[in-house]
């Protein structure tokens, strides 16, 4: 499976690592002052591969399969996936939005119209990075069937399973960082549980890389947040309201050791995302989902960014596990087509939900 999303992706993938190291080691010549070179993000790479074996020998077979699909290194391939994590261990000061944001959001069920829980989130990259923003489908043969978003050459990133996980992540940074398991692998593995307890325990007993929030929720209506560092975790089972999340940390612990203080666009995203599901209470839906993730309030600190210094919004996701539902856009969510992610793996000329 691996090989042959190498394969098929092949020129994409070596043209955004390319580009991916390129613009990470810019920014942290432009915002930090350090000289990095390209040979030193695939170094730290390099000592992430064995944890990476450990942790999850089967989504590392996939990532080997990969690079050997893309006639590229696997520690590359590894670069590609976790970078954000990898540019932490290297500890490049700066301005983190600068690498790029999201903003994440859980609606339980006594907040949405029809009673089930509901996730998603923006994902927001480098404005250059959006040709490479892929949706995949993948159907191991001993692990659940997936549908995320993701990028070329890359595992799961925002998605749900056939057993009704839904997994997301949001970028933070802290300052305890090391080799280790990088989040796209974490998320990947969590896909492959059929519960959510396994899910759960696929981030929080990994050996991580660096600094991550994830929420989970699955086909029974639980849903849980995780902020985690390199090191510690906090979890919230989120059993009503809502419960959303930028760039910045929120748990005590990590705020003592946060890499950089929170930029203006995280708190502005955080504020906005939580007055909109508080104007939305008991009337949230996917359609209101889609019109908050796309939201343009307070300009260059909007919900949705528009090439703001250099990122964008990139895709985003909605999903509703209790009935087994993704659907995703690529690029800005106000200005483009939203896909049911199952139905177009069914046929790729399947119309747009919105």
């Amino acid at each position: 499976m691996g090989q042959a999303f190498g394969e098929s992706e092949r020129d994409a993938i070596r043209a955004f690592f390319a580009l991916r190291v390129d613009n990470a080691i810019a920014q942290a010549q432009k915002y930090g002052g350090q000289q990095v070179a390209p040979d030193g993000v695939v170094a730290v790479a390099r000592r992430c591969v064995a944890p990476t074996r450990a942790y999850d020998p089967a989504g590392f077979e996939e990532l080997t399969g990969i690079a050997e699909g893309a006639a590229m290194e696997v520690e590359q391939i590894l670069a590609l996936n976790g970078l954000t994590d990898i540019r932490d261990v290297l500890s490049w000061p700066g301005d983190l939005d600068a690498f790029g944001g999201c903003t994440a959001f859980i609606a339980q069920r006594d907040v949405t119209s029809d009673g089930q829980v509901l996730v998603g989130q923006t994902w927001d990259l480098a404005s250059d990075n959006l040709p490479f923003v892929l949706g995949v489908h993948r159907a191991p043969a001993d692990a659940p069937e997936t549908w995320c978003l993701t990028t070329a050459g890359c595992l799961s990133l925002i998605g749900l399973n056939d057993a009704g996980i839904a997994v997301g992540t949001t970028n933070i940074r802290t300052t305890d960082a090391r080799p280790g398991v990088t989040y796209l692998s974490l998320i990947h593995k969590a896909l492959a549980a059929r519960t959510l307890d396994a899910a759960v325990a696929a981030i929080t007993d990994a050996p991580r890389a660096g600094g991550h929030y994830y929420y989970l929720a699955d086909a029974n209506g639980r849903a849980v947040a995780i902020e985690c560092s390199a090191r510690t975790h906090t979890l919230t089972e989120v059993t009503a309201g809502a419960f959303n999340h930028t760039n910045h940390c929120r748990v005590a612990t990590n705020i003592d050791i946060e890499g950089a203080a929170p930029s203006s666009t995280s708190l502005a995203r955080l504020s906005r995302i939580d007055a909109l599901l508080a104007a939305g209470a008991r009337e949230f839906d996917v359609a209101h989902a889609r019109v908050a993730l796309g939201d343009d309030a307070n300009g260059a600190d909007a919900i949705r960014r528009v090439d703001f210094d250099g990122v964008s919004t990139n895709g985003a996701v909605v999903m509703a596990p209790e009935r087994g539902h993704i659907e995703a856009c690529h690029g800005l969510p106000h200005a483009n087509p939203w896909y049911d992610l199952k139905a177009l793996a069914a046929d790729p000329t399947s119309a747009p939900v919105s």
